[in-house]
């Protein structure tokens, strides 16, 4: 018996350990929740990262302009490794516009706690927004009683004198993701899990988990080895996405939740719903699911709900030969969809009279030098069907 068990011990070393030392270190949520190489889903081109971070986790206490309920969008996951502060579009708003952002995780408990705490009271900050992924409307947004939160608000909304623009114009660093060439440890759990969610679906065909790999119909939209297909979450094809009167049901939700951050008559509004990546990219694969997200839509159609329309823009600028709006490894926007998000969060602002002065009018894209030779000065797109 020991001497089978040496042996499967000597077997699976064998297996493993080779392809510990050749994956690079799992980066990308959907490389490490499907079982992906990272090194073919990986992107290429650089990120950026303030150093220090811009945007803080919010603090008890302490005043800000901006405070931010977000997501993986906004701020680091607890199960994300790789994840710090630094790298979000939170960081690039402050860099644009010099307003203090803090930021507080996502959800309707959290938000409703703030709301009736004396933080709330004593330092109300200009703006409240709140930043949810499109796959969080599939479930109910729980709205806020008014009463249970705050005061109703005597004598409407106060003018207040808007927020100069006053940019920090910081460079963020280029930051390049970890190779297994580095000589880094080799991740050899990640190599376990790897071949554990590989295996079946490489050899036994196995369908259905939680990521999917798509073809796509031009190369070029991610800077990953990977030309011609990237990687979605399962769920960001859901049929739910295209039902106006659910959508309409979640809308009534989220204009309860703003009319109770407003009844201060100081504090605006806004909401940011991040498309998923399965939304900004429909347009660009080889099989376009039957559902098309009519999420911008519907919350548009609303004039009195304050929210940032993302998708349509997104799609724009991937339809332009923008590179890494999406990481390519993972769910969430890579840094020019960060970028693009800061500023039209800024230009929102602007229109809500929270900021004076023009926006930033450079373009929606390219923060970071490119690199000649290396493919991130013209992104190519190329048709492969």
């Amino acid at each position: 018996m020991d001497r089978i068990v040496l042996r499967g011990l000597a077997l699976a070393a064998a297996l493993i350990l080779p392809l510990a030392f050749v994956l690079d270190p799992p980066d990308g949520d959907l490389t490490e929740l499907g079982g992906y190489a990272e090194n073919r889903f990986g992107p290429k081109a650089p990120h950026a990262i303030f150093v220090p971070p811009l945007a803080e986790a919010a603090r008890t206490g302490a005043g800000y302009d901006v405070l931010v309920f977000g997501d993986g969008f906004s701020r680091p996951e607890a199960e994300e490794r790789h994840a710090r502060y630094g790298r979000y579009w939170t960081d690039h708003l402050r860099n644009l516009t010099g307003l203090t952002v803090g930021v507080r995780p996502a959800g309707a408990a959290p938000l409703a706690a703030y709301l009736a705490s004396p933080d709330f009271r004593e330092r109300p900050p200009r703006v409240v927004i709140l930043q949810l992924s499109e796959r969080d409307l599939g479930e109910p947004v729980g709205g806020l009683d008014l009463s249970t939160v705050t005061a109703p608000r005597p004598h409407g909304v106060t003018t207040l004198r808007p927020l100069a623009i006053q940019p920090l114009n910081r460079q963020p660093w280029s930051l390049e993701r970890t190779r297994a060439q580095a000589w880094n440890p080799p991740p050899v759990g990640h190599a376990l899990d790897l071949l554990v969610k590989a295996l079946p679906r490489t050899v036994l065909n196995v369908t259905g988990g939680p990521v999917e790999e798509r073809a796509l119909a031009y190369a070029g939209l991610f800077s990953s080895a990977a030309a011609t297909t990237t990687l979605f979450r399962a769920e960001d094809f859901q049929p739910w996405r295209a039902d106006h009167r659910l959508l309409e049901e979640r809308r009534a939700g989220l204009h309860a939740i703003q009319d109770a951050v407003e009844a201060n008559g100081v504090t605006r509004f806004l909401l940011l719903v991040a498309p998923d990546k399965g939304t900004v990219y429909t347009d660009f694969l080889l099989d376009p699911p039957p559902h098309r997200s009519a999420v911008d839509e519907v919350m548009a159609a609303d004039p009195t709900l304050q929210a940032v329309p993302l998708a349509a823009g997104l799609t724009a600028l991937a339809a332009g030969g923008v590179r890494d709006l999406y990481a390519p490894n993972g769910s969430r926007w890579g840094l020019e969809g960060q970028l693009y998000a800061a500023r039209t969060v800024a230009r929102t602002l602007g229109r809500l009279g929270v900021l004076s002065g023009a926006t930033d009018p450079s373009p929606d894209v390219a923060i970071l030098p490119c690199r000649p030779g290396q493919g991130d000065c013209a992104p190519t797109r190329t048709q492969t069907d």
